[in-house]
């Protein structure tokens, strides 16, 4: 729960947020929308204390954020992101990033993650090398290796930062085949680009200087006629392509 949270990164900027309130239910799904800088990462960094808040309070099942272990707290959260940062060892220490690897377990993570066919094709399976930064891997695997190892972590919580945002629309809909399996039962919070990716949310936030200034559903929005509407408009009328750069005034 967010209760009217500010957030300043230094006392002469502008506001990153201001006075955001929210209460996130348990298997929710809510999505980000905005202008790049109008505060959507910053609240994901704030809920993983990236970053401090200003103001406000901040709580998760009911405890203060600043009274968990940061450990702890950490732990709660998955996170799959547009960057994915890949280590120079084997597919299984990849999936399982700092666990020891249980071999079925990364075998089954990977085949949701629809990476069963990259799998097979590897000479010495889940314990092949995949190199510095896995430069054998195309963009939309590189995202469903994030995504099984989002699986293989199993918090509760799952924070989507513009997962398929650079993706040819062949892989975005593998990866977002995977993504399904990957929010069931989990809360996800998702910042997102591709307004078609987030139609299914239970609540859309639009965000504009550090603020929300829409909130509902997908149909809802639509209904106000507002920003998200000229936003939705604006997208398909051009294809689809990346326009969440700019809201229309």
């Amino acid at each position: 729960m967010l209760e009217n949270i500010s957030v300043k990164y230094q006392p002469d900027m502008p506001w990153a947020l201001h006075h955001i309130s929210l209460n996130i239910q348990p298997g929710e799904t809510v999505a980000l929308v905005g202008t790049s800088g109008s505060g959507k990462s910053t609240l994901a960094n704030v809920l993983l204390r990236f970053v401090g808040i200003t103001d406000g309070k901040v709580s998760l099942d009911g405890t203060p954020l600043e009274a968990w272990d940061l450990l702890s707290l950490r732990q709660q959260f998955a996170l799959v992101s547009q960057n994915v940062v890949v280590l120079n060892d084997s597919l299984a220490a990849n999936v399982a990033l700092g666990q020891i690897p249980d071999e079925q377990r990364v075998i089954a993570c990977l085949q949701a993650a629809h990476l069963g066919d990259y799998l097979a094709g590897l000479p010495q399976h889940i314990h092949t090398l995949v190199g510095h930064n896995a430069s054998t891997l195309s963009g939309g695997q590189r995202q469903r290796l994030a995504i099984a190892r989002a699986l293989y972590k199993d918090a509760p919580v799952l924070i989507l930062d513009e997962a398929t945002s650079a993706l040819d629309n062949e892989s975005e809909r593998l990866v977002q085949d995977a993504l399904q399996s990957l929010q069931k039962n989990r809360t996800t919070l998702v910042i997102a680009h591709r307004l078609s990716t987030i139609e299914k949310a239970d609540l859309i936030l639009v965000m504009d200087q550090g603020r929300i200034v829409e909130r509902g559903n997908h149909a809802q929005l639509l209904a106000q006629n507002g920003y998200y509407t000229r936003l939705h408009a604006r997208q398909f009328e051009e294809g689809g392509e990346e326009l969440a750069v700019e809201l229309p005034a």
